[in-house]
């Protein structure tokens, strides 16, 4: 298919890039950790809580205790998008190979949409892997810190602290309200954030919670109907043998540093064409894709708080 306006983004060396008018916030990205996996999915072997060990003064016997062991796979994913190039507009743009970066860039933020709307599916995401001793469910009430803090100190492994929180813009807003409410400053912590008129990253501030960051992602409740949630992740795996596996997003381990796969090949294949059967049109179809998905260690690597009702927007549309 010819692309609209293909001369805007083809024909300039510096028009290089199509401009996203409505960016979806995924800001958590900035701190999410990966793995690389060999295979099509990470096993871990899990145990249920240990009993401690007998404290003993004498050659008494010691009673063997062992846990309950059971395993918990998490599964690759593709995360895919695609383009056609028409012949037309690669035979009359000045630079046919703009038109290809500014749809790969576009290809590439559909994917990282696609996996930031995966890990918060109520189906298949985090909240499928949790817990659910670890889930605070407000049940519509109003969201308190109180209930903040608790669902906060149900992460246990790692230190006993989340290293991420994540929650919608909305929940996030509704923080910070709760803390103007309350009298108590926001609390910020010191991060790096990326500053275009400089062209490069520098320092600032997050928001935080107890000292650790708030980052957004908002593909959660994007359609206003799952309800909100707030998600406190211990982030990262050092394959160690005590409580130190974390929330990762796991990818084969060759994809790491290279994240995007890209395919072409000539010609635009269409189920349906003027024969009334497969066709190939004149041009290049591309394939963009990226093999991911997220596991979590131990369950004590996180924990969530659900179903509270959020601070109300401002009246007006701008319009």
């Amino acid at each position: 298919m010819s692309l609209d306006n293909a001369f805007m983004l083809g024909d300039s060396p510096v028009a290089r890039w199509l401009v996203e008018n409505s960016p979806i916030n995924i800001a958590f990205f900035q701190a999410w950790a990966w793995q690389g996996i060999n295979g099509q999915s990470l096993t871990y072997p899990r145990a249920t809580e240990l009993t401690p060990a007998s404290p003993m003064n004498d050659c008494g016997e010691v009673t063997e205790a062992l846990p309950t062991v059971s395993q918990a796979a998490f599964n690759l994913y593709d995360f895919i998008a695609r383009y056609s190039i028409c012949a037309i507009d690669l035979d009359r743009v000045q630079y046919p190979t703009q038109l290809d970066a500014a749809m790969f860039a576009i290809a590439k933020r559909q994917i990282l949409y696609a996996y930031a709307e995966h890990i918060v599916s109520p189906t298949i995401g985090l909240v499928a892997a949790c817990d659910p001793a670890r889930i605070v469910d407000m049940g519509l009430a109003a969201l308190t810190l109180d209930c903040l803090d608790d669902a906060y100190s149900r992460v246990t492994a790692g230190t006993g602290r989340p290293t991420l929180i994540m929650s919608s813009t909305k929940g996030l807003r509704t923080y910070r309200s709760l803390c103007r409410a309350a009298g108590i400053p926001q609390e910020r912590s010191p991060w790096t954030w990326y500053h275009p008129a400089q062209g490069r990253s520098g320092p600032g501030s997050v928001d935080s919670f107890n000292g650790t960051p708030w980052l957004v992602n908002d593909f959660i409740n994007k359609s206003g109907a799952d309800g909100e949630y707030i998600y406190f992740m211990v982030t990262g795996d050092d394959h160690g043998k005590g409580p130190t596996r974390g929330v990762t997003g796991i990818t084969p381990s060759q994809q790491i540093g290279k994240m995007f796969n890209k395919r072409q090949m000539q010609g635009i294949f269409t189920a349906s064409g003027g024969g009334g059967g497969p066709e190939m049109l004149p041009g290049i179809d591309t394939w963009v894709s990226m093999p991911a998905g997220l596991a979590v260690g131990s369950q004590g690597a996180l924990s969530i708080i659900r179903n509270f009702s959020v601070v109300a927007d401002c009246g007006g549309d701008g319009g």
